[in-house]
């Protein structure tokens, strides 16, 4: 059995930046574990990096206050930024526009977000991975393995993983779980049997909106990835813009059993056309808090509703109460050929499959940012679902990030500690200086 210090789930942001700092704190003999050769997520799926506290960072969650997020995020980004490839897209100093996009925003009771953001794009992942791994030298990685179960004997955790069939085992002091959103419900499941307590998050429950992208070039020319947040008049719930890509395009995630809606860009390529998601968050209560079974449901439905694949409809079908069809969904007499998709959905209706409260929301808040930057609803934009962000599988922490459980902390998205790279990568850096002030 091969020995470490660190046992660490999860090669994502979390997991990577945790082990930089451990490094750079004088621990060595640390271990990664990743069931793929590459991490799934946000590290390979455009690239967009937000340094703005407001933005996928939880002060209360991670227990920090706004200065020690500035100070983490300044750290992060000098990393971040010295990739050759990650180009700066929205800049803040002496951007007059940005005021008045805000100005425009408040007027309509809504609020604007804009981050000072980077880019590096889908076509780059796997070099700024391998960039972050460069950093290394006394990590060793374990790609391509899967951790059949994790178990303590005499004050060790142990991981029994299997590679190519054949089994391994590992052992360590300290397991700093980072599973994304991809291994959250494993980790769940597997943290459980060792007595981990784990809860039930929000989840964002949406559509993934896209247009020519002339309409909503006029926004995203001055800040990249625009971040508008709605509060309903009907259920004051919140609804807010999420992950936009100028010049990008609508991708597919395939969960087996379901399928959801996601965008990216490329640094090279651009299409005609800009996407967002619009999502609203949905909390639950008793009697029936399963925010992961609530979403999946949504997700299978459409799944069932598509014939396996997700559904698409025009705002111009939408607003008439109809759903779209094969023939005239690129219908030039209704104006339907200005946009053109740029992903194989199935022309049908969204009312189906959504809630009607979440339907109202998110309609509510489309014809509100159609007054900020107008030309959203024109009735060739297209409206594609399910997206869904699974947040749901929380741990309770101290300000470690460690759980109930002595030597088990968590650290990403996939824990509820962090949504998107930045916010990860600084759960994982609070994890990483909590393992070393505890156990060494």
């Amino acid at each position: 059995m091969k020995d470490f210090n660190v046992l660490i789930i999860g090669s994502g942001p979390a997991g990577l930046f945790a082990a930089i700092w451990l490094e750079r704190m004088g621990i060595d003999r640390i271990a990664i574990f990743d069931r793929n050769q590459y991490p799934a997520g946000g590290l390979l799926n455009d690239g967009k990096l937000n340094f703005d506290y407001r933005v996928g960072i939880d002060l209360d969650e991670l227990q920090i206050d706004i200065e020690a997020a500035q100070s983490l995020i300044k750290e992060v980004r000098q990393i971040f930024i010295e990739f050759p490839r990650c180009q700066q897209v929205t800049f803040l100093e002496n951007n007059k526009e940005i005021d008045e996009w805000r100005n425009v925003a408040q007027e309509n009771n809504v609020q604007f977000i804009a981050p000072e953001q980077w880019h590096y794009g889908t076509d780059n992942g796997k070099k700024f991975v391998d960039y972050l791994r460069g950093l290394l030298s006394h990590t060793t990685f374990f790609l391509g393995t899967e951790i059949i179960s994790i178990e303590k004997e005499n004050g060790k955790y142990r991981f029994i993983c299997q590679k190519n069939r054949k089994t391994e085992k590992y052992s360590g002091k300290v397991v700093l779980a980072s599973p994304g959103r991809g291994g959250a419900y494993w980790f769940r499941d597997s943290s459980k049997k060792i007595g981990v307590d784990n809860n039930f998050g929000p989840i964002d429950v949406g559509v993934r909106i896209e247009l020519n992208r002339k309409f909503y070039d006029p926004i995203t020319d001055v800040v990249y990835d625009p971040k508008f947040i709605f509060q309903t008049r009907r259920h004051d719930d919140r609804v807010r813009t999420f992950c936009t890509n100028p010049g990008g395009r609508v991708r597919v995630e395939n969960y087996g059993n379901f399928k959801l809606v996601n965008g990216d860009a490329l640094f090279k390529h651009k299409t005609g056309n800009t996407n967002f998601a619009l999502i609203n968050t949905v909390f639950l209560t008793q009697p029936f808090s399963d925010t992961t079974e609530f979403g999946q449901m949504i997700a299978r439905q459409f799944f069932l509703l598509g014939g396996g694949r997700p559904i698409v409809q025009r705002v111009g079908d939408f607003r008439e109460g109809k759903r779209s069809s094969k023939s005239t969904f690129n219908s030039r007499s209704r104006h339907f050929d200005r946009c053109k998709a740029t992903y194989n959905a199935v022309p049908g209706d969204i009312t189906l499959g959504l809630p009607a409260r979440i339907v109202d929301n998110l309609w509510e808040s489309m014809k509100t940012l159609d007054k900020i930057v107008p030309g959203i609803l024109h009735p060739s934009t297209l409206l594609y679902a399910p997206e869904i962000k699974f947040f749901d599988t929380h741990f309770p922490t101290d300000q470690h990030l460690e759980t109930n459980i002595e030597g088990i902390f968590v650290a990403g998205d996939g824990t509820g500690k962090s949504r998107g790279i930045v916010g990860a990568a600084i759960s994982g850096i609070i994890a990483a200086k909590g393992i070393v002030e505890k156990y060494f």
